[in-house]
């Protein structure tokens, strides 16, 4: 990696923090948080990838903890859980190649169609 990857890494992860912190903020003195989603860069989802086909939604692909560095897992997963990806509410950005949602711990993704 280089030194900007690094530094966007960070960011990443420092941003994802304060929204987890917020959030925090906000259940404990009972206010709903309406936060816009947090969008970090699409490689903070650079993980370890396995092509599976599904009838209905067709091609997809799922990262699991066991085959990409935890850290890098669990921040990618913690960004989904805070912004709450599901399947019919996938999370990206502009430029994003993928959507991608969280279910049964497991990050999951599909190619946008353009």
């Amino acid at each position: 990696m280089t030194l900007e990857e690094d530094m966007v890494d960070f960011a990443n992860a420092i941003e994802a923090a304060v929204v987890n912190l917020k959030q925090r903020i906000a259940e404990r003195h009972g206010v709903a948080a309406a936060a816009a989603p947090t969008v970090v860069s699409e490689k903070t989802f650079d993980l370890t990838y396995a092509k599976r086909t599904g009838a209905k939604i067709g091609e997809f692909e799922i990262a699991d903890e066991k085959d990409s560095p935890k850290d890098l897992y669990e921040r990618a997963l913690d960004i989904l859980k805070q912004n709450g990806a599901t399947i019919s509410k996938r999370y990206h950005g502009d430029g994003y190649a993928y959507a991608y949602w969280e279910y049964q711990n497991k990050i999951w993704r599909q190619k946008l169609k353009k």
